[in-house]
């Protein structure tokens, strides 16, 4: 699929095609009820880059993130077999976490097998793999689908913050300029943002219900949309800092109508 073909489905939602099966978008909606923190870390892990599973793995194995993930499910199977929970009762084992995470992923009944790979459908005619032999485009596809493409990593502690420091410490620095050449009071009210904050900006500033954000967006369509909604901000505080005598040559103007760059 060419990009700008990817783009439209991305922003419309669609399901995205692995081996002919869809991938379907998760809400951030779903996300919640899911366990927000708990996706976020389980799509970390199925996106990791192979080589930073080094660690992960034995010496004599090549770096996989397929592989890094299937023993690591192995491994606690055979623990809660053997009666061993995790040290957090209210943890649940990823064994458990990451075939329901995927079956919102492919809606369909997911089973892990350590011989076998993640079984998705329960369906003999309707049922395939997910693997070592193609794990490698599915994690692609997550990572369109959840905004990770340009940057491999992701902040368990503050994804928010992470994905979008660049544009919000420059609108911070611009409405500190207005404020100073105002007043001389500075202003940091955009510090310590969290993904609950911003979906709550921008539900305000479109005027939509809280509801109806977390159950029509998903991360990809969000971040989009966020983006677009600073870029218009970004734009108007620009003008706002002209107007409070900046030097335009200070400033960077950028339309509203300019193309959206990936954090």
């Amino acid at each position: 699929m060419n990009k700008t073909d990817l783009e439209h489905r991305l922003l419309r939602g669609s399901e995205l095609f692995f081996e002919n099966h869809p991938i379907y978008k998760i809400s951030l909606g779903e996300m919640v009820d899911f366990g927000y923190s708990k996706a976020q870390s389980i799509i970390g892990i199925l996106c990791m880059d192979d080589e930073k599973t080094k660690t992960l793995l034995p010496e004599n194995i090549t770096p996989s993130t397929y592989l890094a993930v299937a023993f690591n499910l192995y491994r606690e199977q055979k623990h809660m077999e053997t009666g061993i929970l995790p040290e957090n009762a209210e943890d649940t084992p990823l064994c458990i976490s990451i075939p329901i995470f995927l079956e919102l992923l492919f809606r369909k009944q997911v089973i892990f097998q350590l011989d076998s790979g993640f079984i998705i459908g329960n369906e003999p005619d309707d049922s395939f793999i997910l693997g070592s032999h193609n794990y490698g485009s599915f994690r692609e596809i997550i990572r369109e689908r959840f905004c990770l493409t340009d940057s491999e990593d992701w902040n368990e502690e503050n994804p928010a913050d992470a994905r979008t420091k660049s544009l919000l410490d420059r609108r911070k620095k611009l409405r500190e300029k207005i404020s100073k050449l105002k007043s001389n009071i500075g202003c940091d009210e955009n510090e310590g943002l969290t993904m609950a904050d911003l979906i709550s900006i921008f539900a305000e500033a479109e005027h939509l219900p809280l509801q109806d954000v977390y159950n029509k967006y998903d991360i990809y369509q969000f971040n989009n949309q966020f983006n677009r909604l600073k870029i218009m901000d970004d734009y108007h505080v620009n003008i706002q800092a002209l107007l409070a005598g900046a030097k335009s040559e200070e400033l960077h103007m950028q339309h509203w109508l300019t193309k959206i760059k990936q954090p």
